[in-house]
């Protein structure tokens, strides 16, 4: 599974909530669930070794195990280091839930190799502000299903679209393009999170089916866009991967699946450790196919 990090208003409340789900009740006080909180100023080293020994050992009354870890831009810097190691390979028994108030205080070696979760807050602050620009509540639950990053509210509250009627258009675009044409798309639009979406969800969805040549020549159009194009890549594919792969590849195995989507989160923290752009994203594209 890829680590979730929850970010908004009800991040911690989320984040707990999430681990709930997972275990059956509140994660405090139950044996296959560990709530790793920041003891003063920070979240250090010594409670993430106690964490990674506990992670060792499968759950004893639940289906998985479940880490609440936050606030995440609390973690000091040796203690973030000793956890991106369980983060980059959590063992199948284990999940792993930050939660972060300060997004852009978050090392990114952290932030990049999890799935980002916007969280209002129940009714919440983002959907009380997209209501008050004037969207509708369907418009609010359709966006809502899909801002999965901080920022990706930005564009929504910055003036009223129309998010559905935008959403079909760049679903037909999406499909009138080939591979290499939605790659330079995807590129162009990174900063758009519905273009985005749909952009990544059609690249990705093409991804198998297409010739070796076919798939590099995508790549090199994508990363002549940038590490930002490249990035949005990434995130894109792991989330098709884990939340529609399922559906548009039936006959991918699981855990095929969820090992092309782990590839693709960790090589978002390459990318920011200023990786070769267009190597990285060929490698996670042809990453199925190895052997």
């Amino acid at each position: 599974m890829i680590p979730e990090l929850y970010v908004g208003p009800g991040a911690r409340t989320a984040a707990n909530s999430r681990a709930a789900a997972i275990v059956g009740q509140a994660p405090d006080g139950h044996p296959d669930a560990r709530v790793l909180a920041a003891e003063g100023a920070e979240v250090g080293i010594d409670q993430v070794r106690d964490l990674i020994l506990w992670a060792r050992y499968g759950p004893s009354l639940a289906p998985r195990k479940v880490a609440v870890i936050g606030p995440a831009e609390r973690l000091s810097r040796e203690a973030a280091n000793a956890l991106l190691k369980l983060l980059e390979e959590l063992p199948p028994h284990l999940e792993a839930v930050l939660f972060a108030e300060a997004l852009d205080r978050v090392l990114p070696t952290v932030r990049s190799r999890c799935a980002l979760r916007w969280s209002g807050g129940g009714e919440g602050e983002t959907r009380a502000a997209l209501r008050e620009l004037g969207y509708d509540e369907g418009e609010i639950a359709f966006l809502l299903s899909f801002l999965d990053r901080d920022a990706d509210v930005a564009p929504f509250l910055a003036a009223r679209r129309r998010p559905l009627k935008e959403w079909e258009e760049a679903v037909a675009r999406a499909e009138g393009l080939n591979l290499a044409e939605l790659a330079q798309a995807l590129a162009d639009e990174a900063g758009d999170p519905l273009i985005r979406r749909a952009l990544g969800q059609r690249l990705a969805f093409l991804l198998p089916g297409a010739g070796a040549d076919e798939v590099l020549a995508a790549m090199d159009s994508l990363a002549k866009g940038g590490k930002e194009g490249v990035a949005a890549f990434l995130a894109e594919l792991a989330r098709f991967l884990v939340h529609e792969g399922g559906t548009a590849w039936p006959d991918l195995p699981s855990e095929k699946r969820m090992g092309w989507a782990r590839k693709a989160s960790l090589a978002r923290g390459e990318l920011e450790d200023n990786a070769n752009a267009r190597l990285l994203a060929e490698v996670v594209a042809l990453w199925p196919r190895k052997g």
